[in-house]
């Protein structure tokens, strides 16, 4: 045993770090929702778009109409609020995603503390002047 710290095996080291890994299905999860979020939200957009040409939920700024001429023109005059709401929708949807995984991370995650830790000390400790 050595002097000042514990003895560890290689072996235990081993199954610590196979334990910190991410598992490979959620890193296929994360890759399928890194590629199906800014396909949904595109669709979304253009949902909300053909949607809002029917029943006028909201005005279009007609100052993000993209003209002949303009950056990233491609002969459709909303390209630029069809980005902005494409982002914004991504963005909430990321939002949505993590609040789910956090939810239900809280929900079936391990206690906090073990049978044999013990929660911190709630005590007021005062700075006192010398």
């Amino acid at each position: 045993m050595p002097k000042y710290g514990a003895y560890q095996r290689e072996s235990s080291r081993e199954e610590r770090e196979a334990r910190r890994q991410v598992h490979p299905i959620w890193r296929g999860v994360g890759f399928a929702l890194i590629i199906l979020i800014p396909m949904l939200s595109y669709a979304a957009t253009e949902v909300i778009l053909q949607q809002n040409a029917i029943n006028q939920w909201f005005p279009m700024p007609f100052d993000l109409v993209a003209k002949r001429g303009d950056f990233l023109y491609n002969g459709d005059p909303w390209l630029y609020f069809k980005i902005i709401l494409t982002i914004t929708i991504m963005l909430v949807l990321y939002a949505v995603l993590t609040m789910v995984t956090f939810i239900i991370n809280s929900l079936f995650a391990p206690p906090r503390y073990g049978p044999l830790d013990a929660p911190p000390i709630k005590a007021k400790v005062r700075k006192r002047a010398r």
